[in-house]
């Protein structure tokens, strides 16, 4: 099997870019596995729609798939939801429930919202990994399953440990692979390949006729940093053809003017590169600059620092370690001068 994203179909997260296609290489190697993966990134990548793609290219595709939002309801509810309870386990339990886990039994299941699990159930979750069993509540004894997980998680883990809110044996148990989805802005390439492909989904989604972008509109597009990810254009999409005319018309740069307060901050970056380029500070100095204050804004956190600038964590190792060596380099020659 292939993986469908390659086709950029109207289903598919969107991008373009060398490290999109890293990243689809990757998620098509682990795939096939029984590995439990843990899918991080930010909000309204796509990590919902890589986790289930990964079990379409499983050997567990003919089974199950279940998916949970452990970000919704009560810690009573999310564990009554996932390990499921017996009749009369508690007050208004007037039949058993299955749960997610059980209704997962040899297929996969998704657990959405990871980071926001109650600290109280991250030990019925680690015992769910470890043994392969869950203990509804009420049962008398634990239950074998047959279950493979996918985890996804907007805030990292690594983080929520050090912070104390996310157990440590359990991270190192649900992230045997890492996969780090790419932001829309780093992927934002080729939008002639698959910009078309959503559009004709967001009029078919909003019930209006399918209409095409301008280069104005496209360059608009690619001109803003995309904070909510595919999410977000998907909604810019279909407002503009929501509040734009009906006739099939060219969509103009101006129907996107509501995305004004964001580029506002590309304004800003545009400022700030004329008073690099009016004092002659390097690109490169520049640039090494930016990844030390997002070192220093995210408390030392490489990850963090990296997904903030759009690079991964070793290209932003790479980039800052090169900058520190030449900016080291560069006073032993000062002073040898002096």
């Amino acid at each position: 099997m292939s993986f469908k994203a390659n086709s950029q179909d109207e289903s598919s997260p969107v991008g373009s870019g060398q490290a999109w296609r890293d990243f689809l290489e990757r998620v098509e190697r682990v795939a096939p596995s029984e590995a439990t993966l843990l899918i991080q990134g930010e909000h309204g990548v796509g990590k919902g729609w890589i986790a289930r793609e990964i079990h379409g290219l499983s050997g567990r595709r003919e089974g199950p798939l279940v998916e949970i939002d452990l970000s919704v309801g009560s810690p009573s509810l999310v564990e009554s939801t996932l390990f499921g309870h017996e009749e009369g386990a508690f007050t208004g339990a007037e039949r058993a429930r299955l749960g997610c886990v059980r209704r997962a039994d040899k297929g996969t299941l998704i657990l959405g919202g990871l980071d926001d699990l109650d600290l109280s159930l991250q030990v019925k979750l680690l015992r769910l990994l470890q043994e392969q069993e869950v203990e509804p509540l009420g049962a008398e004894e634990p239950i074998p399953v047959d279950v493979r997980i996918v985890a996804t998680a907007t805030k990292d883990l690594r983080e929520q440990v050090e912070l104390g809110t996310f157990r440590e044996d359990l991270y190192y148990r649900l992230a045997v692979v890492q996969l780090e989805v790419p932001p829309l802005r780093v992927r934002f390439e080729g939008t002639e390949n698959w910009l078309p492909a959503l559009l004709k989904a967001a009029a078919k989604d909003v019930g209006r006729g399918e209409r095409e972008l301008s280069a104005g509109a496209l360059a608009r597009l690619a001109d803003y940093s995309w904070p909510g990810n595919v999410r977000e254009l998907e909604n810019a999409l279909q407002r503009a053809l929501v509040l734009g005319p009906e006739g099939g018309e060219t969509i103009k740069a101006e129907e996107f003017n509501f995305l004004a307060d964001s580029l506002a901050g590309h304004g800003g970056a545009r400022d700030l590169a004329r008073q690099a380029l009016s004092t002659g500070v390097e690109v490169e100095n520049l640039v090494g600059h930016l990844l030390q204050e997002a070192l220093k804004e995210h408390r030392g956190k490489v990850a963090a620092a990296a997904r903030a600038v759009g690079l991964s964590r070793k290209a932003f190792e790479y980039r800052l370690t090169k900058w520190q060596g030449e900016q080291e380099g560069g006073q032993e020659s000062a002073e040898e001068q002096a």
